[in-house]
């Protein structure tokens, strides 16, 4: 139990830090941070946990109309027919946040997504990503993920917002 509140304790730190540099980095290029996508380790998981509500909540505070995007592993194979992200927008309540699962969706995947979306899965690109926990093993590594930057482009000009 020691253990778990020391990791804990170091997490949420490191989580403060990387926020605020992220803050910094959107500032300094005048853009905003609007919503945060999550995809849980597990292949069945598509819950919205904990660490994601955390951060929803942070980004909440700042951004009324953020939204929370939780990435459903078991969908990942058949993104031809089914896209593979559900959407959670805040209701505020007194000093609390919820997240309420959208209505209806918010983005919807181009034919371009259609046919991109299973060959950056075959080709593991989400293993190229570089996260917080990476760079802070090596901060030679960039969290702001320039080497896949024109993957990423090709993908979000393939969606279309609603």
């Amino acid at each position: 139990k020691q253990w778990y509140q020391r990791r804990v304790a170091i997490t949420a730190g490191m989580f403060i830090v990387a926020l605020t540099q992220i803050e910094e980095y959107a500032s300094n290029r005048d853009m905003k941070i609007c919503g945060y996508y999550h995809a849980n380790e597990y292949y069945s998981d598509s819950e919205v946990g904990a660490v994601a509500t955390r951060i929803a909540d942070k980004i909440a505070e700042n951004c009324e109309d953020c939204c929370l995007l939780i990435v459903e592993n078991d969908k990942l194979s058949a993104l031809n027919t089914d896209i593979p992200i559900k959407a959670f927008l805040p209701s505020k309540t007194n000093d609390r946040i919820d997240w309420r699962s959208s209505d209806k969706p918010l983005l919807q995947f181009g034919e371009k997504g259609l046919q991109m979306g299973p060959e950056v899965v075959k080709k593991q690109l989400y293993r190229s990503i570089i996260d917080m926990d990476c760079h802070y093993d090596d901060v030679s590594l960039h969290w702001d993920n320039r080497a896949i930057d024109e993957v990423v482009k090709l993908f979000v000009e393939s969606l279309t917002e609603h």
